[in-house]
Parts: structure tokens; sequence; C-alpha cells
């Protein structure tokens, strides 16, 4: 029987209100219970609030309506509403409410928010923030955002539709912005503005790496919000008193319990789509904040549930913003790449004896292998063989073609992804024998070792090492602006990782600290070095993103599974193994932490399954519903033994394959080779032999279910001791060699290959117009350009390389590599790249590094424009595209406004977004901008 309302008050929701820090012996003054509100009729609600919680002044800042557990506790939103709109009359302000009915608790901000369900009581000054915030805050929207924090149009649209979804009532937004376009500075100018318009004052900033989570704090949070006192989280470290905060998820989901559900008023996850799954999803749904997800994984490989959690509930899918990488390079905040692609020889046709010359064949008699043993695919290299002379082969190969320093003496900064932990040691090794005059040029940075972080530090901020050969951890999350060389010595079947592992090279040459280090002394592109034809411009619809569940669910189906088998015959049910069966399943169900928010906010719908009586009589019904309701729960059970976990579930698949006689091969060989690697102590331990005979002796092709929970009893908890399993991994060093190597094209024009003679005509040209041009004299005198003179020189150069040169000379534009190795073909499409060659020239000719290209120039013209006026989202996106094709086109008229492709924000878009003032004055930017 459910509790009545006293009984749930004194069960359930006293304690909870004790846990968020309420004294409730009446000496406090802090809680009454049963206060009479003035001039309400008595009946049918006796007139009387459960409870009020109050300030030291005596004022009620929250009253709590409490309802028997059975009941719902929003049937009482009038009664409430009458409550606090009574109690207001007689004090400053109105009070926030709580409904609740000792399970689920909604907090109401009434008449301003809706209620909404909250994974506990505030405490007092969490609701003293919220009355503070509530009586003081501004419009996000009305306030200008920090440009010099944010000063890009794409950021600051990006923070106005933040600001403009929150001022609009919602709680969350999801941010996707390609690596490298400042998803930091982003994030420090939308919480200064937060801060200013006391819409925050305590703020949390999560995220899934260390690296991510120091970057947040010494990069963002010291450099552009230094007057704020800050605070990292550590699990026994949980200060209250600061007021920006970070923290690492993992960290986070040990003690988030020792801050309140409303403590904090803000709360960014950075790659957010990592920050859902699981036991992590708690943490996220904890907080009763305004939440920001980030990620930079492209929007079309985000699941629908990453949309869901941060409540983008259009269809399709949308974030709130989404920057994606293409946008990104072709406005210059980030730099494209070239492919380089090589294979050996072992790679294309494999290792195998019978292709090996005699001598080949004699020198691993020698060793004592027997060549026509030797059969391995090329995709086996570096699995279950590596050959020195391939790594070799490879390492020439790279020193040959990378991006070299400023010097063209040394590699620039390079990371290269090896296969695993061994094959980056041996990569080093491989080096270290053939560069012995390159000490420290290389290092391996993987968590296998040690000081880790020290070693990332030293590749970000130090001459050497160049190269960084990693394993996973440098994927992500890791920012070294000076790469310019990536190489892949793996192969990456997930396009996500890909576009991750990409993201490394992606930052531009304005992020650039270290010049030296640098191809002729900046960053223009990268160069991505690949061995294994990775596939660079899979389409990303191609991808299929999928969970894979948690071992405890598997467990919990694979049970269910066996006791529908013996649900099949009237009797089953009563048998001692079907009442073991049902008592595992009960033993998992009891893991399951009903008192996290997650689980509470569905408990009323599962909670049958922890009464003894839904036990009583099972049918296909129920077993339905502890599979699609009940075992999704332990995904948020902590401290799994997954080792343990993970040899339980193979013993209850056996279990399974036996009833219903579908033993699998890989099933027995899999539980055999488990018990074979556990330690002599625990084989030869006399109450495990039993269970250790069953498994090591053609019993268990046949054994009953109480032998097989025997073994599981015995030996799941012994697996983490397990030996590593035997390596038949060979080593060999036979002589291969390159068989293939070149640039490959990419995309739609392919990536350009500048034929020499061509460059030098270019080059020819721009040197006559830097001796005759009137505004590069006056540049060559000292003077600082103007943005007119520099549009002047654009033009300049437009007329002269694109129109003259190639007239002149019967040619169209710039060569792009064709279809046969060797020749070349020039397109009639390519004015720009010239150009900008013919920028890096003037720049040489007039020592003037920081001389800016026209897109540069254009750019800073329409943020500064963007800047001096207070558009919204919609209104900055659409000048955004704008900007866009006027650098396509050079100019704009009125009725390109209206025109391809600015018509997809709308036929009235113009005079929905724009004053006739607001377009005078856009058309008077582009007439001076012109070229």
């Amino acid at each position: 029987m459910s509790p009545n309302e006293a009984q749930t008050r004194k069960d359930f929701i006293d304690p909870k209100l004790e846990s968020a820090g309420w004294d409730l012996d009446p000496s406090s003054g802090q809680v009454r219970f049963e206060i009479p509100v003035d001039g309400y009729d008595a009946e049918p609600w006796n007139g009387v609030t459960d409870y009020c919680l109050y300030q030291p002044n005596g004022e009620v800042i929250a009253v709590v309506e409490a309802k028997r557990q059975s009941r719902d506790p929003r049937v009482a939103e009038q009664q409430v509403r009458h409550y606090v709109t009574e109690i207001a009359k007689h004090q400053s302000f109105q009070p926030f409410a709580f409904l609740t009915n000792g399970r689920e608790t909604y907090f109401w901000d009434v008449d301003r928010e809706h209620k909404r369900l909250v994974a506990g009581f505030f405490s007092l000054a969490d609701l003293e923030n919220l009355l503070y915030l509530s009586q003081n805050k501004i419009p996000l929207h009305t306030l200008a955002v920090n440009t010099a924090i944010a000063g890009r149009a794409y950021q600051q649209e990006a923070i106005r539709r933040v600001c403009e979804r929150f001022d609009g009532g919602h709680r969350r937004a999801l941010l996707v912005m390609a690596t490298g376009t400042g998803k930091t500075r982003t994030t420090m100018a939308l919480i200064e503005l937060f801060l200013k318009a006391d819409q925050a004052r305590r703020i949390l900033f999560v995220a899934d790496r260390d690296t991510l989570v120091k970057q947040a704090l010494d990069d963002g949070f010291k450099v552009f919000l230094p007057e704020e006192p800050r605070h990292r989280i550590r699990s026994l470290d949980t200060d209250t008193t600061q007021r920006l905060y970070v923290a690492t998820l993992q960290t986070l989901s040990v003690c988030y319990r020792k801050y309140t559900p409303g403590f904090f008023d803000l709360v960014v996850f950075d790659e957010a789509h990592r920050s859902i799954f699981n036991l992590f999803r708690e943490v996220v749904e904890y907080f009763d904040a305004r939440i920001i997800g980030l990620t930079a994984t492209p929007a079309q490989f985000l699941d629908r549930n990453t949309f869901q959690v941060f409540h983008c509930f259009d269809d399709p899918p949308q974030p709130t913003f989404f920057y994606d990488y293409k946008d990104a390079v072709a406005e210059g905040h980030l730099v494209d790449y070239d492919v380089y692609q090589a294979n050996t020889n072992f790679q294309r046709e494999g290792i195998r004896g019978a292709t090996l010359s005699e001598e080949e064949r004699n020198e691993l008699i020698e060793n004592g292998i027997d060549p026509d043993d030797l059969d391995y695919e090329g995709t086996e290299i570096e699995k279950t063989v590596s050959n020195k002379d391939t790594l070799r082969r490879q390492w020439e190969e790279i020193m040959e073609v990378c991006y070299k320093d400023q010097s063209g003496l040394l590699p620039a900064k390079t990371i290269v992804f090896a296969l695993s932990q061994r094959h980056a040691l041996r990569l080093a090794s491989a080096f270290e024998e053939m560069y012995p005059q390159y000490p420290n040029l290389v290092q391996v940075i993987t968590s296998k070792m040690e000081r880790t972080d020290a070693l990332i530090e030293a590749f970000k901020k130090k001459d050497l090492p160049r190269i960084a050969i990693s394993v996973d951890l440098m994927d992500t999350g890791v920012d070294v602006p000076e790469v310019v060389n990536l190489v892949f010595m793996k192969p990456v079947q997930s396009q996500i990782k890909l576009q991750q592992m990409i993201g490394r090279g992606t930052r531009n040459d304005e992020t650039c600290k270290y010049r030296d280090r640098l191809p002729n002394g900046k960053k223009e592109r990268f160069l991505i070095i690949d061995f294994w034809q990775n596939e660079f411009d899979r389409d990303a619809s191609e991808e299929v993103v999928s969970q894979d569940l948690p071992v405890l669910v598997k467990i919990f189906n694979t049970r269910l599974k066996v006791l529908e088998r013996y649900l099949e015959t009237p009797q089953a049910q009563q048998t001692e193994d079907s009442q073991r069966v049902i008592a595992d399943l009960r033993s998992q169900i009891a893991q399951i932490p009903t008192d996290t928010f997650s689980v509470q906010k569905v408990f009323t719908d599962v909670e049958q399954a922890w009464t003894d009586g839904f036990w009583l009589y099972l049918n296909p019904g129920k077993i339905s519903f502890l599979r699609a309701k009940v075992g999704p729960l332990l995904r948020f059970v902590a401290g799994t033994d997954v080792a343990a976990a993970t040899f339980t579930n193979k013993v209850e698949r056996l279990k399974h394959e036996i009833l219903t006689d579908s033993v699998q091969p890989s099933t027995l060989e899999s539980i055999i080779e488990d018990v074979g690697r556990l330690p002599d102590f625990v084989l030869r331990d006399p109450q495990k032999q039993e269970a250790v005979q069953t498994c090591l002796s053609t019993r268990l092709t046949s054994a009953t279910p109480a032998m097989l929970d025997q073994v599981i009893e015995d030996l799941a908890g012994q697996m983490r001791n397990r030996r590593e399993k035997p390596s038949n991994f060979l080593e060999l060093d036979l002589k291969d060699r390159i068989a293939h190597s070149g640039y490959i094209t990419l995309g739609d024009g392919g990536v350009q290959v500048y034929v020499q003679e061509y460059r030098e005509r270019v080059e020819r040209r721009v040197l006559e117009i830097v001796e005759s041009h009137p505004a590069i004299a006056a540049l060559r005198q000292g003077a600082i350009p103007t943005d007119l003179q520099l549009v002047a020189l654009e033009r300049t150069l437009r007329e002269e390389l694109g129109v003259k040169l190639f007239s002149e000379e019967g040619a169209t534009v710039s060569p792009i590599a064709a279809d046969v190795v060797g020749t070349y073909r020039v397109a009639a499409t390519d004015v720009v790249s010239n150009i900008r060659k013919a920028f890096n020239v003037l720049r040489a000719q007039l020592e003037m590094e920081e001389l800016p290209d026209y897109e540069t120039v254009v750019e800073r013209n329409f943020d500064q424009h963007i800047a001096r006026h207070a558009y919204s989202a919609d209104q900055i996106r659409f000048l955004r595209a704008v900007m866009t094709v006027f650098l396509q086109r050079r100019r704009i008229e009125v009725a390109d406004l209206y025109d391809e492709p600015l018509d997809r924000f709308g036929e009235d878009a113009v005079e929905r977004l724009f004053s006739d003032v607001d377009v005078q004055e856009l058309l008077a930017l582009t007439d001076n901008l012109a070229a």
C-alpha cells in the first residue's frame, strides 16, 4: 500500500529537505509546517501550506506542497498558485514553490516559468540566488557581445542564437562548431553576457577530457574573465564559494551530489555528444540549470538522442547554431588540407612466403621461421605481423614529403596516428635507428606513457619534439595550432573519428605563435600523409552511429531469454532453475540506483518490478516490460567490475545456447580461454576446482544451469586477474618498397597542383605591378595601408591576373591535377588562387608579413559593421550569407538580396529583417569594398 501524506512527509520529504540543508527544528526558524494562508477558504484544501521555507528576515522564500506517493503532485497546481499569490501580498516578493509526492519533485516559479521536474529541493542559498536573478536579470539579447572575446560574425551569431533561445524561455541549447573556430572564445563571451545580465552567478564548465578542462580554465576563464573567482572541482575538493567552476565529467560523476540540484545557474558541456550516455547522463540531468552543449562533431553525425537531450526537437533535428568546417575554410577561419597517399608493396600485396626471394626465404629459415607459413594480407600489417623495413620505407616517405619548418630542414610540427602502443614504440625505434642525427625529434605520446601532460605541453610549446606519435590520446582535445602534418599510420573506419583527427591540423595562421616552426614562417594549409587509403571525402550519410549496450543490460536481457524459455511450460516457473534466474534478475534490479534523478523520473512507471507481487506470476507481457522499461536502467549502475560482468555475460549466453540446442563454438572457446588465463592460485584453489573443471573439460558443452551459476559465482570475480593473452604477433625484417604514392584529388575541384612555369609567369606579372602601381608605391614608403588601398590593390590584381594575363597568353587560370599523372589541365574558374599567390609575392617584396588579403579586409569590415549594430542572430546570419555571396561576385546589387542563394531566407527576408536605412548602409559598405 502506498504511504499516506503524513507518512510520505516523514519518510521521504523531510529527509530530502534536510539533505538540501534545511533545519526542520521549529526553533531554527527555517521551516514551518501547515501555515494558514490568510483569506483562503479552509475547505476543501485545509487552507494551509504543508511547508513554508523562510529567509532569515522572516519572509517566505518557498512553499512546499506535499501529496501522498500515489498521487501526481501536479494536481495541486491551483492550490499552490493561490498560496504564493496570497503570500506575496504580505511580503516584498512572490515565493517559489515545490510540488512533491516524495518521489517526484517539481519546482515552479509561478506565472514566470513552467513547472519542471527537479532532482531534489534547493538550498536556502540556491533560492536566494534565484530570487536575486529573478529580480535583477536583463534580457540577454539587449546587451552587446564583447567583440574583444568573440568578434567574428559567426561567433556573434552563435551567441545571439543562444541568447534568443534562452530569452524565449528555453533552458537548453546546442552549438555545433568545427574544431578551431573558437568554441572556447564563444563560450567565454556567452558566460560574460550571462554574468553582465545577472542571469547567472554560478557557472560550471564540464568536459570528458582533462585537456579540455584545463583549456577552459587556463585559456578561457583566466584569460577572458580574470577577475571572477574560479575553482576546479576535484572529488575531494568541492568548494561552493566561487563563481566559475570546471570539472571533468568523470570526476563530477563521483561527487556531483555534494552540490544541490539548484546550485549552478548555467552548465556548459563540452563535446556534449560524449556526455549523455549511460551513467554520465545522470550528471547532465541532475542540475536544474540552463545548459549549453558544445561539440565539434558535424551535425550530420550526431544521433537523435543528442538533439533530444538539448531540446532540439525540429524534424529533422537542428542544433541551435551550426558552423561547419567547409564554411570556416571558405571564410578563412580554418585552413584546408592536401592529401598525400602512399602504400608499400607489402601493404598492397600482403606478405606471403611464396612471393619472397630465395635469399629472403633462407634468411627466414635461419631464424626458425618457415616461409611457407607466411600468408598475411596487407590489412594485417601491425595487427598480427610487423615488418621493420616497411616502417623504414614509411619514414623515408614522411621525411621526404612532409611540410618542413621555416628553415626547410626539419619537419614542422607533426602528429603520427599509430595503431597501438607497441606500433608507436616500433615506429619511434625505427626512426631513431634511421636518423641518429635528430635526437629528441620524435616522442611517443600515449596514455600509457608516464607524465603524459608534460609530454603534451612540451610538444605544444617547445621546439622539440617535432613529431608526436600517438594512439587515440591526441585524436581530439589537443590544440597545437602549429601542426601542419598529420600522418595516418592506421585505417580509420569511423568518419566521426576521422573528422576529429583532421581537426588537429585545421587551425589557421592567426592562431600560431611559433613562426619558425611553420613552412616559410606561415600556415596556409596542412598536409595529410596517409598510408592506409582512408576515405577522407566519404559521404557523411554512410556513417552508422551506434552505442553498444552496457554489459549489465546484456546480462539482464540474456537472463530474460532464458526465463522466457522456462515459461513455455506451465510448471517451469516453479522449478529450481527458473527460480534461480528470477533471483538473479531481482538481484540485478536491486542494483539500480533508485535515488538518482534519471531513475526517479521514470520510477512510477517501473516500481512494480521492485515488489514481490510482480514476480508471483510471470507472463510474456511482464517479460517484455522488464526488457523495455527496467533493463535499460541498469546503465546507471556505478562501479561495475567490467571483467567480471563480461565473463558473466558469456556464461549466461552459453546457458541460453545449451537450453536452445544452439551452442556456438566461439562462446565455448571464449570461456575456456578466459578460465585458462587465470593465475595458478585460482586454478589450484580447492574451493574453485569444480568450476574450473567444468570450464576446462567436455562437461562445458552440456553443463546444467546450476553448474554454470557456480562457474559465475566462483570465477567471475577473478577475471580481473587474468594473464595477458599469449601473442602470436610476428616481427619480420623483409625488404619492402613504396609501391604507389602521390597527391590525391578531393571534392569537386580537387587539390590544386601548380606547375613551376605557370607559377613563374604569375610572379613575373606581379613584379611588374609592384613596380608601377601607385598604391604599392605608397605602401613601400612605409604608410600603413588602409582598407580602401587594399581594396584598390585587389581590383588591380583581379584585372591584371584575371583578364589581361591569361587573354594575352591564351590560357585561362590555374592548373589542376589531371587524370593522367604528369599532365595538367587549366581551369577557367580560379582567379582567386592566383591573386592569393600574388599577395604572397607582394608580402615578400614589401617585407610586410601582415599585409592582409582581400578576404580578410572584407570580413573585417563586415564584422565591424555587425558590431556597430544590435543585430539579431537571424540578421547576422543573413549578413554572413551576403558576405559569402559578395566574396564570390565582388559586388552586390539590391536585386541580389532577393536572388539565389539569399532567397533561402524567404522572399520577404530583406523587408522582414532590415529597415530601408539598414539596406542602404549595407549597399554602401559593399560599394566601398567592390573589387
